[in-house]
């Protein structure tokens, strides 16, 4: 009897934690490199209609030359109108002592942020996120994957 109540319990405890995930996709650079002139395209449909929240979660290694990391992204409708377009700083590396930021161990490690909340978007719509880095580098060495979550608010 203890077993199904210590079951229930943790299954609603962790069921009011979580949000509506609309999407989630990764991409992988090769060689941690990511090119100035390379934007990585993420595809999303949406089921329903709803407010969502935008997550970017960035893996780098302890190879990334910089403290920062500027990337900017723009949030597309199905018509290609521009709905959000911003840039957005992570902090990689903390600025007076240069430990990595976010979660990770020895050499990989992850910075996960809110970017933008977006009202309303259309149901049974095509939307596409275009993400690039806004650094100086031709070639940015360090970066691992990049992903995007779509939560519902």
């Amino acid at each position: 009897m203890r077993k199904i109540i210590l079951i229930i319990f943790i299954s609603f405890i962790s069921s009011s934690c979580y949000k509506d995930n609309l999407y989630t996709n990764y991409y992988s650079f090769d060689n941690q490199i990511w090119h100035m002139d390379s934007s990585i395209v993420f595809n999303f449909n949406s089921l329903e209609s709803t407010d969502i929240n935008l997550n970017l979660s960035i893996s780098y290694s302890n190879d990334y030359p910089y403290q920062n990391f500027y990337t900017s992204y723009s949030l597309l409708d199905s018509s290609k109108k521009i709905i959000k377009s911003e840039m957005v700083e992570f902090q990689f590396f903390e600025k007076k002592y240069g430990y990595p930021m976010g979660t990770g161990i020895f050499k990989n490690f992850t910075v996960d942020s809110l970017i933008t909340s977006i009202n309303a978007i259309n149901k049974n719509s095509d939307y596409m996120l275009l993400v690039k880095h806004s650094m100086r580098d031709k070639k940015l060495i360090g970066i691992d994957k990049i992903g995007v979550d779509f939560t519902s608010k």
